[in-house]
């Protein structure tokens, strides 16, 4: 009986993780980064949307949140502002209305149809209330080491490729060293963050939130 083994082709090869990604896209996001953060990240959100790196990322956090599979979080910011300030909602709250941030303003209209993609949008805030990280822009790249870690994904290793021209901020190079370090320690011996369910947790108290998620150990 003779052996039918396929021979080896390149369609057998594995796909490289960059595949997929829209170079203008990233071309765009690099130009608007200084000028305008928010219009830069959602310039490399869409550079990386049909990558084979962000499925891969999508996929290990799925099999992370499997049993929070089609759920969607709700933010009523006038409703959380009424929970003491030392609850995980009521953090949040006040964290956004002081910095006038908008809940939704990194969901496209495809996140708003696919439930991980609507939860990792809405959670980069949360993120910085369990981490302790306010929005200055040290704080910023505090948040994105955790996250880089928690994800692996394109989006926060585009965010800390410009660790080094911050550096080069005299000012700024301790304290930035010193948030990255702790972010990546928080983000290596922390539980999977996409896996806490926080729209069910807004009035627990954010010292037990963050024992919960493994990080009590860092205040």
């Amino acid at each position: 009986m003779v052996s039918r083994i396929q021979p080896y082709s390149h369609r057998q090869r594995p796909r490289s993780p960059l595949s997929g990604i829209n170079w203008s896209e990233l071309r765009a996001a690099y130009r608007a980064f200084l000028g305008d953060p928010a219009a830069g990240i959602l310039h490399i959100l869409a550079a990386g949307r049909h990558s084979q790196w962000q499925r891969w990322v999508e996929h290990r956090l799925e099999q992370q949140a499997t049993h929070l599979a089609y759920r969607t979080i709700s933010v009523d910011l006038n409703a959380l502002v009424q929970l003491p300030p030392d609850t995980l909602g009521g953090a949040y709250a006040r964290h956004m209305i002081r910095y006038g941030f908008n809940p939704e303003a990194f969901m496209t209209d495809e996140a708003n149809s696919e439930w991980l993609r609507q939860r990792t949008a809405i959670s980069h805030d949360i993120y910085h209330i369990y981490t302790g990280f306010d929005a200055s822009p040290i704080g910023e790249f505090g948040v994105a080491a955790y996250t880089l870690v928690q994800y692996r994904d394109l989006l926060n290793v585009f965010v800390l490729s410009f660790v080094p021209l911050s550096l080069t901020n005299p000012l700024w190079t301790v304290p930035l060293l010193r948030a990255i370090w702790r972010g990546l320690r928080m983000g290596v011996r922390g539980r999977a963050a996409i896996a806490y369910p926080p729209e069910l947790n807004w009035d627990k108290p954010l010292a037990i939130v963050r024992q919960e998620l493994g990080l009590g150990e860092f205040f």
